[in-house]
């Protein structure tokens, strides 16, 4: 079973919006060891236990006020995954589109040039993500800036929607209570990008393992 969930990162020069859907892939009941409607297993589950639920912090801002020579601001998300599910579950996400560039009526922001297992430093103008301890990110800690200097943690790029999906978090066994991944987003731009409002959308999707 998995479960989807589309986050619109916006960003204002001079805006993060969630909207849910459910996906499922297969499972199956095993009724072989009980006759009792309502028992049982159901995948790695209890018989109706074995569900996933996704959710996430809601509308991030990320305003960034522009010199000649650049600021950045980085903002973080929260997503959040509850299953009982006893093998665990993977988290990962992509954009929303085949086009992973943040965009506006005035132009765009790419996105990072950045892997999860080689990140880079934010380029200016570049939008990117990180997981404190995923992969090649290292620990940090990230803090969270509005309009400052270039951060000394790497980021990376969100992947498109025709390419697979960057993990962010996994778990072998179940999560009950919810596991939260602090999910970080920076954004830099300088004075050549013209004002205005920029958007992409990130889809977060949690599947059972």
């Amino acid at each position: 079973m998995s479960k989807v969930l589309k986050k619109s990162l916006i960003v204002i020069l001079a805006m993060f919006v969630v909207v849910f859907a459910w996906a499922n892939d297969g499972a199956y009941a095993d009724t072989t060891d009980s006759a009792t409607y309502g028992s049982g297993d159901y995948g790695n589950c209890d018989y109706g236990s074995c569900t996933i639920t996704l959710t996430s912090g809601g509308t991030t801002t990320v305003n960034v006020v522009p010199t000649p020579t650049g600021k950045c601001t980085v903002q973080s998300d929260t997503a959040s995954v509850l299953t009982d599910n006893t093998t665990g579950y993977s988290l990962s996400m992509t954009t929303s589109t085949t086009n992973n560039a943040m965009t506006g009526s005035s132009g765009s922001i790419n996105a990072s040039s950045g892997t999860a297992a080689s990140p880079v430093t934010l380029a200016m103008n570049t939008w990117g993500y990180r997981v404190d301890g995923l992969s090649g990110f290292g620990a940090g800690p990230t803090t969270s800036q509005n309009s400052g200097s270039i951060p000394s943690t790497t980021f990376a790029g969100v992947p498109p929607s025709n390419l697979a999906g960057t993990q962010v978090a996994s778990s072998a066994s179940a999560a009950n209570p919810a596991v939260d991944t602090t999910v970080w987003y920076g954004v830099c731009a300088n004075s050549a990008v013209p004002s205005g409002t920029y958007s992409v959308t990130v889809t977060y999707t949690a599947v059972t393992n």
